[in-house]
């Protein structure tokens, strides 16, 4: 969930405006942030700020198709940048002084409402007082709530010096804060609402877009029901686009279409979740799995597809991780339906970080494929540098110079997008990712005693370190599942990790373990035929396919090397294994000993 904003991971929380008297600024905001749930501040010092809650231009309604789907700023923004409440804070003495005084408060009163009138922010005041002596007459605070127009109930007295009467006074602010903000988020889902029930525009990518945003004000409210079922419809509404949309080149929309899914299913699951609601959150993501994983795209950028699978697998394995509603007991559920039913791991956070790795494996030989057809290999990385996140979810544009500023140009044609997506696909090393996913999992069968599935996945992690030259680290997970293969007696899969144990030790100039690994290779029962392979992608490891001619081969090597003959030099390293007079070898075989079994056949046919 790292690469989400920290605006999608977490819930929204109210934002309320402070104007004026800064220096109760930090007492108020304190107060606020302390309750449950939290509403945050947006603090402005002085009336002359206000111009910041106006609305800009690019609020204005889009009367036509937009250009796409999400605006990538809009959660932020009304998380940080629209209040949902305007406190004006006057001074007791600029009510109750002079007429010039007065004046002055009405102006500014009158400006902030100008201001606001545009978003519908609601307006609370804050009188400020400096001693409970401090005294206004009832005509001035009429008139003062008939400037502002607002309920005497949202005019709020402070009186900072005062302990008991502060605290009195902080808790009336917070539940009136609380009040009208509610009552916003109301009013702006409501308003939404009314364009998506009139069906007043003829755009798919607005009707998404509303439902999200009725959704987004219902999760402001905290009302979970209404917001999950604005995201369903909004994901619903999205699978409708897929074939159908022609606003963006084929591939840049299915990116698109893709990333705000992705954005959909999270939200979709973490209600779910958040809710208790764990079969659901389960099932969920199961249909959601099914409906694009067989969207791959375009061959020149299939590896984009399996790096978005991993990171939905990714992300729902930290979201029941991380979920208070994660079940502990697995036989007490009602697992799905008679037609599909859900298997005890789709609830276990192991099962989605190893397909998390096993898809990033898949994204990584599709991008090296990918890399090494490229006939523009050398232009990739000087063409991509000014290719930037676009205003839309999901889309990219190029950053060009105007003048003294920028501006985002759209990406044309896919060909710009798939030198862009290469790019960025070449500067990570997905193998450390890769490493960690299945560490993840690892660790998570471990704890659950699944011993089987753990060594899967610290053989699959072994391979990973093998492969990037850390063979401290690969010994290690090899040699561990190792052991499980000998208990059980998988010869073909036993044969596999020792033939890579044995490249190990040979790259290591170790001779007596890479005797040991022969030699236990040597005596395992394998079959006559010449074309077993493990069943896992096609692939045997460095000692090839378990089968008798191998096992010749093996002890011939074994033969020299013991007669003292040169060579056997591993390709990597030259480190060249022999054994001599001044380098003798011992082999020390106990009651636990993999090389037991082979003591025991030598001496049968000695």
């Amino acid at each position: 969930m790292e690469e989400y904003a920290e605006e999608l991971r977490t819930p929204p929380v109210t934002l309320i405006s402070l104007v004026g008297c800064p220096e109760i600024h930090p007492l108020i905001s304190t107060h606020l942030h302390s309750q449950q749930p939290p509403i945050n501040t947006l603090a402005l010092p002085d009336f002359s700020n206000i111009s910041v809650l106006a609305p800009s231009h690019k609020d204005t309604p889009i009367p036509y198709s937009p250009l796409g789907i999400l605006k990538r700023d809009w959660l932020l923004k009304h998380r940080t940048r629209v209040p949902a409440v305007a406190a004006a804070l006057f001074s007791s003495h600029h009510v109750s002084g002079d007429p010039a005084q007065w004046l002055h408060v009405c102006s500014d009163l009158e400006n902030l409402k100008a201001v606001i009138r545009g978003r519908n922010i609601k307006l609370l005041l804050i009188v400020v007082q400096s001693t409970s002596t401090d005294d206004i007459s009832e005509d001035r605070m009429i008139a003062l709530r008939k400037r502002a127009e607002v309920d005497s109930k949202y005019i709020i007295m402070i009186i900072p010096n005062d302990a008991s009467e502060l605290k009195e006074s902080l808790n009336r602010l917070g539940g009136a804060f609380a009040e009208l903000a509610t009552t916003y988020y109301k009013d702006e889902g409501r308003r939404i609402k009314t364009r998506i029930e009139k069906k007043s525009f003829n755009s798919i990518e607005l009707n998404i877009r509303y439902c999200f945003k009725v959704a987004v004000y219902a999760e402001f409210r905290r009302d979970w029901a209404e917001a999950l079922r604005f995201y369903e419809d909004a994901y619903h509404t999205l699978r409708e686009m897929i074939g159908t949309s022609t606003r963006l080149p084929v591939i840049q929309r299915l990116v698109e279409i893709k990333t705000v899914a992705e954005q959909l299913h999270f939200k979709i699951s973490t209600l779910l979740l958040h809710g208790g609601k764990v079969i659901e959150a389960v099932t969920w993501f199961r249909q959601h799995n099914a409906s694009y994983k067989r969207l791959v795209g375009a061959p020149e950028v299939i590896f984009l597809h399996w790096e978005w699978m991993s990171r939905q697998f990714l992300v729902f394995a930290e979201l029941l991780e991380t979920s208070s509603a994660t079940i502990q007991s697995i036989s007490s559920l009602v697992l799905g339906t008679a037609d599909r039913p859900l298997t005890e791991w789709e609830f276990r956070p192991a099962y989605y970080y190893q397909l998390a790795a096993h898809y990033l494996k898949e994204k990584r030989s599709c991008l090296e494929l990918a890399l090494s057809m490229s006939e523009t290999a050398n232009e990739i990385d000087v063409s991509a540098e000014s290719v930037i996140p676009s205003v839309y979810v999901g889309q990219f544009a190029r950053l060009l110079e105007q003048g003294d500023g920028f501006a985002m140009q759209p990406l044309t044609n896919d060909e710009e997008y798939i030198r862009y997506a290469l790019a960025e696909g070449k500067r990570f090393q997905d193998s450390f990712e890769i490493i960690a996913l299945l560490k993840k999992s690892f660790e998570s069968y471990s704890n659950l005693k699944v011993q089987r599935m753990e060594s899967f996945c610290g053989f699959q992690m072994a391979i990973e370190y093998f492969a990037a030259g850390d063979l401290t680290n690969a010994k290690h997970f090899f040699d561990c599942v190792a052991s499980l293969y000998r208990q059980e007696g998988w010869v073909t899969l036993l044969w596999e990790v020792l033939g890579y144990l044995r490249e190990c030790s040979r790259r290591h100039g170790s001779v007596k373990d890479f005797i040991e690994y022969s030699l236990e290779m040597a005596a395992l029962p394998v079959s006559s035929g010449t074309g077993i392979q493990s069943f896992r992608f096609k692939e045997c490891g460095p000692a090839g396919p378990a089968n008798l001619s191998r096992r010749e081969i093996i002890h011939k090597e074994i033969f020299r090397l013991v007669g003292g003959e040169p060579g056997l030099a591993s390709d990597e390293d030259n480190n060249s294994l022999k054994v001599t007079g001044d380098q003798p070898l011992h082999l020390e075989i106990d009651l636990v000993s993999p090389l037991r079994v082979v003591l025991l056949a030598v001496s049968c046919f000695s």
